[in-house]
């Protein structure tokens, strides 16, 4: 019986580069870690874990030997990893943010699938939210331009002062002008290919990001 006494992060890379973590209990033995039977890992694997120093040890796994496997003795009741010492150096874990609260009706068509539908409410929530603050009876693009683009913005949603101020004003007026007419238009009449999930997702987050920017326009309206 294996007394697994040390606990290790294993990362598996994407092409896409981000990594997925997964803690598992192990026993390590010089080059050779020792896993419980059923831990997903294989051959281009990473394995993390901390030495008694607290020095933060990354091994690259070369070999994997299963229970079931012919090289496998009859007593084995785990996983056999054969590992080198990596130079790569640890990634962070990351995580999704989380979108604004108001993106959660969005959230729901992507759960759905209903990709294309999700980006033009999103976008839309963001519209009838700048609406609402300056209550205008303008829409889209004129509705952007007359809040956005006047010499004294009716919303404020600056970070900063003087002429960097200037820029955030200018930049952002672009920013929810172009998520009109670049992301919501095309949803709504049909007229962009259907969006991807990862797609989606990542208009959304830009909904949210101006829909944060307004709840600082709105704390300042008082």
């Amino acid at each position: 019986m294996i007394f697994f006494t040390t606990f290790v992060t294993l990362i598996r890379r994407r092409q896409e580069g981000a990594g997925r973590r997964l803690g598992s209990p192990a026993r390590v033995e010089g080059n050779t870690v020792l896993l419980p039977i059923g831990t997903e890992v294989q051959v281009g694997d990473y394995l993390e874990y901390r030495l008694p120093s607290d020095e933060l040890r990354t091994m690259g796994v070369i070999d994997v030997v299963h229970p079931h496997m012919p090289d496998a003795t009859a007593i084995d009741d785990h996983i056999e990893a054969t590992c080198v010492l990596s130079r790569r150096k640890s990634t962070p874990e990351i995580t999704t943010p989380t979108l604004h609260p108001t993106i959660s009706v969005a959230l729901a068509l992507v759960a759905d699938g209903r990709m294309s539908e999700a980006v033009c409410e999103a976008l839309q929530l963001v519209e009838e939210r700048v609406r609402s603050l300056t209550a205008s009876a303008d829409s889209g693009l004129a509705l952007m331009e007359s809040v956005f683009g006047a010499r004294v913005p009716q919303l404020d949603i600056t970070t900063t002062t003087g002429q960097a101020a200037e820029d955030e004003r200018e930049g952002f007026r672009l920013l929810f002008e172009g998520a009109i007419l670049g992301l919501r238009n095309p949803h709504r009449t049909g007229r962009a290919a259907f969006a991807a999930l990862d797609e989606a997702l990542e208009c959304l987050a830009v909904a949210s990001m101006l829909m944060r920017r307004l709840d600082r326009a709105e704390d300042r309206l008082g």
